[in-house]
C-alpha cells in the first residue's frame, strides 16, 4: 500500500525539480535516485540489492528525463533562430522593394553631360580624333 504512494509523489517531486533552472539536473538526479532507491527497498523486501537496483534505476530515468528536456529546449532554440532568420530575410526583402520603388516624392530631371574624349591610337594603328560626347544621366 505505501508503494503506491511513493510512485506518485516521486513523480510530482521529479516534475517540480526538472523545472529548475540553475538546479535541475543535480536536483533530478537526486530526486529520482532517491525515489528509485526507495521504491526498490520497499519493492525487494527490503533489502540493499533491491534498493541499489531502484537506484540505478531511478538514476538512468532522471538521465533520460534530462535528455527529453535538453533536447526538448534545443528544438526551441532552433525554431527561435529559424524564425529570426525567415524575419531577417522577409525585412530585407521589404527594404529592397521599397528602394526600387522609391518614395514618389522627387523626381530627377535627366542631365546630359559632355565629356572631351581625347585623341587616341588604336591596337591596330588607327588614329581616332578627339571628339565630344554628349551622356544622359538621372
Amino acid at each position: 500500500m505505501k508503494t503506491r504512494h511513493i510512485i506518485p509523489l516521486a513523480l510530482s517531486t521529479c516534475l517540480l525539480f526538472s523545472g529548475c533552472g540553475t538546479m535541475r539536473q543535480s536536483a533530478t538526479d537526486v530526486v529520482l535516485t532517491g525515489a528509485g532507491g526507495y521504491i526498490g527497498y520497499e519493492a525487494g523486501g527490503k533489502k540493499a540489492g533491491g534498493a541499489a537496483i531502484g537506484a540505478g534505476a531511478g538514476y538512468v530515468a532522471s538521465k533520460i528525463v534530462q535528455n527529453e528536456v535538453d533536447k526538448a529546449i534545443n528544438e526551441a532554440e532552433q525554431r527561435g533562430y529559424d524564425r529570426a532568420m525567415n524575419q531577417s530575410a522577409k525585412q530585407q526583402y521589404w527594404i529592397i522593394q521599397r528602394l526600387q520603388q522609391g518614395d514618389g516624392t522627387t523626381t530627377r530631371e535627366p542631365r546630359h553631360v559632355t565629356i572631351q574624349l581625347p585623341e587616341t591610337v588604336t591596337t591596330d594603328g588607327v588614329v581616332l580624333r578627339p571628339a565630344a560626347a554628349t551622356i544622359r544621366t538621372e
